[in-house]
């Protein structure tokens, strides 16, 4: 009796083996069936699995970084960053530092309004002429400038052909934080017609957006809090650290999930007819107004 009762216990525990491992498949199958037909993928499941939470529309912001050459300061660079966060995107626009403008009937350039008004009246001839509204400024000094190209890395870039100092060469080529400030304030762009400082600009943001987005976005998002502390005192802007804390996890979902998140595009216009000021088209909000309707 007893043997007969060994006997009949394996047999159950075999049938459960059995009946366990074939639930798990039904199981397994279901689930793979909803992974790949009720669109939950694998960029989802780890975004459960962290607490970086989708940003929203009052995330998005617009930042004016200047750089400021004191040595040259003919060579101003003023860059627009438009953050779009939810959509994990970053577009920018450099603007020429010869643009004309008007603040308060007053009529200057970008590089004379910085001069001599401050970032406030830069700020607000680039609202006044380009139809954009600006959240906050960082003014960059060299300095600061090269502490964020190396916590981004630098980049490798198709610098144009021809330009003293650099590879004479059509293919990409390295650029640590010095070699692309000298790229970005190059004095000696095509000037026919007075398009160079035009070329200047369109160099800088393709520049810029490439670095970005060849950058270990892991390390980026790790680091962020303490590269923070590190930049803050290297730069005159109305960014708080409150504001950064406000946006810290808009900007880490973005660079997480991001994939190619910056891109440029080159502010349109006309130069003046001593080739000596750059006028900003008419319809240039309207071509750009897609990054700017939240």
């Amino acid at each position: 009796m007893a043997k007969a009762k060994k006997k009949k216990q394996g047999h159950v525990a075999i049938s459960f083996l059995v009946s366990f491992l074939l639930g798990i498949l039904v199981i397994g199958g279901i689930a793979m069936y909803l992974f790949q037909n009720l669109g939950i993928n694998q960029q989802e499941i780890v975004q459960m699995k962290t607490n970086v939470t989708k940003p929203t529309e009052e995330d998005n912001s617009t930042i004016l970084f200047v750089l400021n050459e004191e040595n040259d300061p003919i060579q101003y660079t003023f860059m627009i960053a438009r953050l779009i966060p939810m959509d994990k995107k970053m577009a920018l626009f450099a603007f020429p530092a010869n643009m004309l403008a008007v603040v308060d009937g007053r009529q200057d350039t970008l590089a004379g309004f910085f001069t001599q008004s401050g970032i406030q009246a830069a700020k607000t001839a680039i609202e006044n002429e380009s139809g954009i509204s600006i959240d906050h400024y960082v003014v960059l000094k060299s300095e600061g400038f090269q502490k964020i190209c190396n916590i981004f890395g630098g980049v490798y870039y198709s610098v144009p052909i021809k330009t003293n100092g650099f590879e004479d060469s059509a293919e990409p080529q390295y650029l640590g934080a010095a070699q692309m400030e000298k790229l970005m304030t190059y004095p000696l762009f095509g000037d026919t017609e007075g398009q160079g400082e035009i070329q200047r600009n369109a160099v800088t943001s393709d520049m810029i957006s490439e670095m970005i987005n060849q950058t270990d976005t892991e390390r980026i998002t790790a680091s962020m809090d303490y590269d923070f502390k590190r930049l803050i005192n290297l730069m005159d802007t109305d960014i708080s650290a409150m504001d950064y804390a406000d946006r810290k996890n808009a900007l880490k979902y973005m660079f997480t999930y991001g994939n190619t998140i910056a891109s440029f595009r080159i502010v349109t216009g006309t130069v003046g007819q001593d080739g000596d000021v750059f006028l900003l088209s008419d319809n240039f909000y309207s071509s750009v107004s897609e990054y700017f309707r939240n």
